[in-house]
């Protein structure tokens, strides 16, 4: 996570203990709010954009790798081609489509 949004949530949970600015139930709301953060690294326009959109909505990943801030689950997932592999002489040969010369091999697991 970005030190700075760390540092920032730090000094706002710390201004709010205060009682500077912030009066009577609010100081509760910014512990929770502070806590929330802490454990999902999502602060709370993340969670209303989560609503809106139906994606995973975070800035502070955002920061991190400069990525959308919305985005689908699958977001990053690498899919790999399958692989087909075929005994040859004395080895095992892969190729990334299946039988490459044509000649009915089956293909080992």
């Amino acid at each position: 996570m970005n030190i700075h949004v760390k540092i920032l949530a730090i000094l706002l949970l710390l201004f709010s203990l205060s009682g500077c600015g912030i009066a009577g139930g609010g100081v509760a709301g910014i512990i929770g709010i502070a806590t929330s953060f802490i454990m999902s690294d999502k602060l709370p326009t993340d969670n209303i954009a989560e609503i809106a959109t139906g994606l995973d909505c975070s800035y502070v990943k955002h920061l991190d790798d400069e990525g959308p801030v919305c985005r689908s689950q699958d977001y990053g997932v690498v899919i790999e081609k399958p692989i087909y592999c075929y005994k040859t002489l004395g080895k095992v040969d892969c190729y990334d489509y299946p039988d490459p010369f044509n000649i009915g091999a089956n293909h080992v697991e």
